[in-house]
């Protein structure tokens, strides 16, 4: 699909090192406002921005496709999710060691071009399921590299002291872009049309390459040559992942953070497949894209005052303790939303006594918002800290490959529970699937206080 990856062996010009700047007692300060100062890191953002809100914007017009094509069947986009998360698991790891070994401008910017193509394939396949099916798995295989090397051209672009504010811009870009998304769904194809929305999309992709190409020298070079057969190549292929598979395993911490970072994203791919039918039940709403919107707004907006805390405090506290709290407390957040339906009981004996009534869906979205809202804060006290452990704790000439076992895990670890939980639901009840979820939630970050 795509020309063969050049081995890149420019020589990296000496840097001077950077300022730092401290306060009165000199002590590091951070912040936004200074890695947004930063034109390398700006770039980046910009495209991530850029290219997330599109690609969950392009999730949503792609259920819709998928809906029209299937009747609306659960399975269909359950199916969908599988086949964005399965090449994750097959082909993630070795997107690592590519990333180690080539330019990461290269594949940012290739990664961008690609996902042109592949909107443009929704584009002409919309009538087409078994089509929409094969492009999406083509672009996920082929988009495999983009995560670690956009990880690990973070901290070639930013100082040390900024990387949790510059890993906390992205983990808000990350969530917001997917209450965006849902949000301009809906209205996009209300106003435009799919066929318009998709070229709109396909325009954002492209966007995001062009913004990548002017980046830094050092993110267009790799500091290894790789020559010999194919057979060679395979050979150093799987040393390399026996390498970082090591290192993984020897280093506690590092594991430990690899698997907590893990669960934040499972937790959602999760509620998207079982959240729909949750709020339909709930409110009474069966637009899939509307249903969404009351679940991922709110906490779009909790994750960006998580973040805003992050971002300005989050050098003060210590990072493996925030996250084990708010992993726990997000299991509790979990079985707080399985349990809207009693809170709604509550407000309705509550405003009758006084003489109110609250409309039904009213009483809902009441419960829900809050608790939504606190949700979006406890993954952002996950998310962020854990992706700094990560990237401080791998070696430079590692990271790619870490980052990418990353992805394999978090995939992988999805996976099952998406295959099973529907059918947990059809036989227990959502409420009571969430509440499972949430008690998974509470124990793993009692396991992890062990294990630490």
């Amino acid at each position: 699909m795509s020309e063969p990856l050049p081995s890149v062996t420019e020589t990296v010009p000496a840097e001077p090192e950077p300022t730092v700047d401290t306060d009165g007692a000199g002590v590091p300060t951070g912040g936004f406002s200074r890695v947004l100062r930063n034109r390398a890191f700006l770039a980046l953002w910009s495209a991530q921005v850029a290219s997330q809100t599109a690609q969950n914007t392009l999730w949503y017009v792609l259920i819709i496709l998928v809906s029209n094509l299937t009747g609306t069947n659960p399975a269909g986009i359950g199916f969908t999710i599988v086949l964005v998360q399965l090449p994750t698991v097959l082909f993630s790891s070795v997107a690592g060691v590519l990333v180690d070994r080539v330019s990461k401008r290269f594949i940012l910017v290739s990664t961008n071009v690609i996902r042109v193509g592949g909107v443009m394939g929704y584009f002409f396949l919309q009538s087409h399921v078994g089509g929409l099916y094969l492009v999406t798995f083509i672009v996920a295989v082929v988009s495999q590299p983009f995560a670690p090397a956009e990880g690990s051209t973070i901290p070639l672009i930013v100082e040390e002291d900024d990387l949790i504010a510059a890993n906390s811009l992205f983990q808000v870009t990350f969530m917001a872009s997917q209450a965006v998304g849902f949000a301009v769904g809906p209205i996009a194809i209300g106003l435009l049309g799919i066929s318009t929305t998709l070229l709109v999309l396909a325009g954002l992709f492209a966007f995001a390459a062009l913004v990548l190409i002017p980046l830094p020298m050092k993110t267009r070079t790799s500091p290894r040559r790789d020559t010999g057969s194919t057979m060679a190549l395979v050979h150093k292929v799987v040393n390399d992942l026996r390498e970082v598979g090591l290192y993984v395993i020897r280093d506690r911490k590092l594991a430990t953070a690899l698997f907590q970072i893990a669960l934040a994203p499972t937790l959602l791919l999760l509620l998207a497949e079982v959240g729909p039918n949750f709020l339909k039940q709930s409110l009474g709403i069966g637009n899939t894209g509307t249903s969404l919107f009351f679940l991922l707004a709110p906490a779009g907006v909790g994750l960006g005052v998580g973040i805003f805390i992050l971002g300005h405090f989050g050098n003060r506290l210590r990072q493996d303790r925030l996250v084990l709290v708010a992993l726990i407390a997000l299991g509790v957040t979990v079985i707080g939303l399985a349990s809207v339906p009693g809170i709604a009981s509550i407000f309705t004996a509550v405003s009758g006594a006084f003489g109110f009534h609250i409309p039904e869906g009213v009483r809902y979205i009441s419960a829900i918002v809050p608790v939504s809202f606190l949700l979006g804060i406890e993954v952002a006290f996950i998310n962020a800290p854990v992706q700094t452990i990560v990237q401080e704790r791998a070696p430079p000439e590692l990271r790619g490959r870490v980052l990418a076992l990353q992805q394999t895990l978090t995939a992988a670890m999805a996976i099952p529970p998406l295959v099973v939980v529907g059918g947990i639901a059809a036989l227990i009840s959502t409420p009571a699937t969430l509440a499972l979820m949430g008690l998974f939630m509470i124990a793993a970050g009692l396991v992890i206080v062990y294990y630490s």
